[in-house]
């Protein structure tokens, strides 16, 4: 065998190699691409769900902020009874020894 096909040999050999490279590498691309088609697929499914989350955050703020309007209205409007229960216990401290006098004096009792 001459230096000539000894390198033609040797070239066919490199050849088979870079075949086989070839193959492997093309082996990896389908894995990466499949393995992107999904990674963009959980992006979509996990951007539906954040969008759900956000609107459902959006939607309680709002129910806290009408809860908390409500919540002010309601102790505005207590308001009043503050200053009834300050009276009452003013005006009717000692009750039961007030209507027992009252009843002893009167001869109710």
């Amino acid at each position: 065998m001459n230096t000539f096909e000894r390198r033609l040999e040797s070239v066919g050999e490199d050849v088979q190699v870079l075949k086989a490279d070839v193959s492997v590498l093309k082996t990896d691309v389908r894995v990466l691409k499949t393995d992107v088609h999904q990674l963009r697929v959980l992006y979509e499914h996990h951007d539906a769900q954040i969008q759900t989350i956000a609107e459902v955050q959006a939607h309680h703020g709002q129910l806290l902020e009408e809860h908390g309007i409500l919540l002010r209205e309601i102790r505005q409007e207590l308001m009043p009874l503050g200053d009834l229960r300050d009276f009452v216990r003013r005006v009717a401290y000692d009750h039961e020894g007030r209507l027992s006098a009252l009843e002893k004096h009167s001869g109710i009792h």
